[in-house]
C-alpha cells in the first residue's frame, strides 16, 4: 500500500492546530486519501495550544540545529479515520499560538526558526523510518518548505531523495523570507553545516535573503496551488494599481515550473458528509453572548469593540433583528482591503452600510487579524447601528452566522481557493464574491451566487456595489429567482474525495 505522509504547520483533526484554511486541507483531504485506500500520516510541531487526547512516545533523536545538538521527542497523538498524526516535541517549538506575531521589525524572525527546526527533525524523523514506508512527502506552504532544502542539499538526508516531493501553496503572500546569515534567525545560523545553491533559493527582491516558499517552488517534484484558476493568476506579475494580486515576485518560478509540467491546480473541497447542526437565531445570540464574554475577559479593561457589539447584539436581539448580509474569516488585507478603500469620498464599508439601510438590510461581521482593519470596522459599528463586528474567533458562532444570513460576502483581493464560500453554500446561503482564483470556480453569477469583477480598484469598488445593489432588488422583488440561487447554492458539490483522486493522479502518480 502507498504511503504519504503530510508536513503542516496546522492541522483540523487536532484540536486547537487550526488557524486558517490549510488546517482544513490537511484535515480533510488526508481523510479522504485514506478513504482511497492510501495510508497517510501527518506531523506538526507540538505547541502548547494543541489539546492532544493521547501522547504515545515513538523515538528520540539528536538534530544539529543552530550549533547545538538537541534532544526531539516524536510523538504519536491521534488515529483516526484512517490517518495517523505525530508531533515533533521540543521546547523551542512548544509556542504559545501556532504563529508568532513579531513586532520587533524582525517579518517571520521567530516562526521561521521554529519551522526550520520543525523541517529538520521530520528529516531525522524520516532517516530513523519513524513514519515506516513512505512515497510521497507532501509539504504544505512555506513553514514545511526547508525540507525541500534538505532533500535537495543535505548528503545526511539522501532518504528524502528517494521520495516524490509535493509542495502546495496554500497563502502565495506569505512567504517566510529570512536572511542567509547575519541572523540569529537566518539559514546559516540553523544550517551552519549546509552546503546549498543560493541562486535557487534566494528571493528575487532581496537576493541577500532565502525565501523558503521559492525553495519549495525550486525544489520540490510537483508544485500544487489550491484552484485551477489560480494557476492563472499566479504566472502573472501583481500589479497592486489595478487591484490584481498574482504571482507575489514568484511568478517566474511558477511560470518556470508550469513550463516543465510541474505546476498543477486542484481545487479544495467541503466536508458534505458530516452531519451539520441546524441553529436558530436563539443560538447565535446565546453563542455570540458566550464569545463576548470570553474575549471581554481577557482584557483589563473593556475594548469598545466588544462593548458596541455587546449592546448592539442585545439591541438586535431585543428587535428580532437577524442578519442579512454576512461575513466570516480572518481581518487581512486579502479580505478586506477593499472595504477600507476610499470612494466618492467615503469609505467602501460605509457605502455598503448605507445601501443595506436603504433596503432595511444588517450586516455581521466575525474576524479578526489586521488591527489596522479592526479598527476600521470597529469604527464604522459606530457610525452605523446596522452593523454588529465581533472582533475574535469563535467556530460555532462563526457556523451559526453562516446558516442565518441571507448572502454571504467575500470581497477578497486574491482568494487561492476559498472555503468560507463553500459553507456558506453548504448551507443554502448563496455569495457575493470577487470573481477571482477559487471564487471564480465555485461561485457563478445568478446560478448559485454573484460576481463581480473590475480591471481597476475603482472599477471593483464600483461593480461590488452595483451588484450587492442587483442582489438586494432580486432579494425583494423576485423572490422564486432569488429561492433558485438558494437552492442551486445549497445544490454545489466541491467534495474532497473529486480532490484525492486528483492528487493520488496528478500530485502522487498513483492510479490508488
Amino acid at each position: 500500500m502507498s504511503a504519504v505522509l503530510f508536513v503542516s504547520a496546522e492541522s483540523s483533526s487536532l484540536k486547537g492546530g487550526k488557524v486558517g484554511g490549510v488546517a482544513d486541507v490537511v484535515g480533510d483531504v488526508s481523510k479522504a486519501l485514506a478513504n482511497q485506500g492510501l495510508t497517510v500520516h501527518v506531523v506538526l510541531p507540538e505547541y502548547q495550544c494543541l489539546e492532544l487526547e493521547q501522547r504515545e512516545h515513538c523515538m528520540e533523536f539528536t538534530v544539529n540545529f543552530a550549533s547545538e545538538y538537541l534532544q526531539i521527542n516524536l510523538y504519536r497523538v491521534a488515529q483516526r479515520d484512517g490517518v495517523t498524526h505525530y508531533v515533533v516535541s521540543h521546547p523551542w517549538l512548544n509556542s504559545e499560538h501556532i504563529y508568532h506575531d513579531d513586532a520587533d521589525g524582525r517579518p517571520f524572525a521567530a516562526d521561521a526558526s521554529k519551522f526550520a527546526l520543525f523541517s529538520l527533525a521530520v528529516a531525522e524523523a524520516i532517516n530513523h523510518d519513524a513514519f515506516g514506508h513512505l512515497d510521497v512527502l507532501h509539504l504544505h506552504d512555506w513553514h514545511a518548505a526547508s525540507l525541500a532544502v534538505l532533500r535537495a542539499y543535505a548528503p545526511q538526508y539522501q532518504k528524502l531523495k528517494s521520495l516524490r516531493t509535493v509542495y502546495t501553496v496554500h497563502n502565495l503572500a506569505l512567504q517566510g523570507t529570512r536572511p542567509f546569515s547575519g541572523d540569529h534567525s537566518s539559514l546559516q545560523h540553523w544550517y551552519s553545516w549546509l552546503g546549498y545553491d543560493g541562486e535557487r533559493i534566494c528571493d528575487r527582491r532581496f537576493m541577500h535573503c532565502y525565501n523558503p516558499m521559492r525553495a519549495g517552488l525550486q525544489l520540490s517534484d510537483t508544485v500544487h496551488v489550491v484552484s485551477p484558476t489560480y494557476v492563472d493568476e499566479v504566472m502573472q506579475a501583481s500589479d497592486p494599481s489595478r487591484g490584481f494580486i498574482g504571482g507575489e515576485g514568484l511568478e517566474h518560478d511558477l511560470q518556470q515550473a508550469h513550463t516543465q509540467g510541474r505546476l498543477i491546480g486542484i481545487l479544495n473541497g467541503c466536508d458534505y458528509e458530516t452531519k451539520q447542526p441546524r441553529y436558530t437565531p436563539e443560538d447565535m445570540w446565546s453563542l455570540s453572548e458566550n464569545a463576548l464574554l470570553s474575549w471581554m475577559s481577557k482584557h483589563a479593561l473593556l475594548p469598545s469593540n466588544h462593548y458596541i457589539a455587546h449592546v448592539r447584539a442585545q439591541q438586535w436581539q431585543r428587535d428580532g433583528i437577524t442578519p442579512w448580509l454576512t461575513s466570516v474569516g480572518r481581518i487581512t488585507d486579502q479580505k478586506v482591503a477593499l472595504l477600507a478603500q476610499t470612494y466618492q469620498g467615503k469609505l467602501v464599508i460605509d457605502h455598503v452600510l448605507s445601501i443595506l439601510a436603504k433596503h432595511g438590510k444588517t450586516c455581521m461581521i466575525l474576524g479578526s487579524g489586521d488591527g489596522y482593519y479592526e479598527k476600521v470596522f470597529n469604527e464604522a459599528m459606530g457610525r452605523h447601528t446596522n452593523l454588529i463586528f465581533f472582533n475574535g474567533f469563535a467556530l460555532q458562532l462563526g457556523d451559526a452566522i453562516y446558516q442565518l444570513g441571507e448572502l454571504f460576502f467575500m470581497p477578497s483581493s486574491f482568494e487561492p481557493c476559498g472555503i468560507s464560500q463553500m459553507l456558506a453554500m453548504r448551507s443554502g446561503t448563496p455569495c457575493l464574491v470577487h470573481g477571482v482564483g477559487g471564487l471564480k470556480d465555485t461561485v457563478k453569477l445568478n446560478d448559485n451566487g454573484f460576481v463581480f469583477t473590475g480591471d481597476s480598484v475603482e472599477g471593483q469598488i464600483a461593480a461590488m456595489l452595483a451588484t450587492l445593489e442587483q442582489s438586494l432588488t432580486m432579494f425583494e422583488s423576485k423572490p422564486k429567482q432569488w429561492a433558485h440561487v438558494c437552492k442551486s447554492a445549497k445544490a454545489s458539490r466541491f467534495t474532497w474525495d473529486d480532490a484525492a483522486s486528483s492528487y493520488l493522479k496528478q500530485l502522487y502518480m498513483l492510479n490508488s
